[in-house]
């Protein structure tokens, strides 16, 4: 009696334990997530310099390991001859990321198009006309997982900017958290 009581704990075990791994996997099939980042926008332009840089942003997996990412970002980087004067950019993507599961640690790379809305700020106020730029983006980073359902996210990402007045394109660096649901 007391081998088959042994032998149902450990049966019980075996076919519980698979399907406890697959509860607790994140992301999964139909999951999103929200997130932010925080970082530093470094333009190409020589004539601009280093200034920040915010993201927010929506994940829907279609699957596991790829998702469709929406969101707003924002980057104000300095004029070097007149700390007066700035560029604002705001932009607005739909980007489609892969990721690969190693643990703790996810990374991922992705592409995507966006709307730029580019605009030149004096002392604050906008100067100028507003232009409304195609762009393109290029990223790749890895996502630290701190629990089942969060994580710190590192992200380096390029933006390619229809060429205006000025050279819109640059790296992005940030970091950021992310929470899944």
């Amino acid at each position: 009696m007391k081998t088959l009581i042994q032998h149902f704990i450990l049966t019980a075990m075996l076919v519980t334990l698979p399907s406890l791994a697959l509860a607790q996997r994140v992301p999964d099939t139909d999951s999103g997530a929200i997130g932010g980042d925080v970082g530093l926008f470094i333009p190409r332009e020589d004539a601009l310099s280093v200034g920040p840089t915010l993201e927010g942003f929506y994940e829907y997996y279609f699957n596991p390991r790829s998702s469709f990412r929406i969101g707003v970002g924002w980057a104000r980087p300095k004029y070097d001859d007149d700390e007066r004067w700035s560029a604002r950019y705001v932009r607005v993507p739909v980007d489609v990321v892969h990721n690969w599961e190693r643990g703790v640690v996810h990374p991922f790379v992705g592409a995507g198009l966006g709307i730029y809305f580019l605009q030149d700020r004096f002392e604050g106020e906008d100067r100028g006309e507003s232009e409304t730029k195609l762009g393109g983006t290029l990223f790749g980073g890895v996502e630290i997982f701190t629990s089942r359902t969060a994580a710190v996210k590192i992200e380096a990402r390029y933006h390619v900017v229809r060429r205006t007045g000025i050279d819109p394109d640059g790296l992005a660096l940030t970091v950021g958290l992310k929470k899944y649901f």
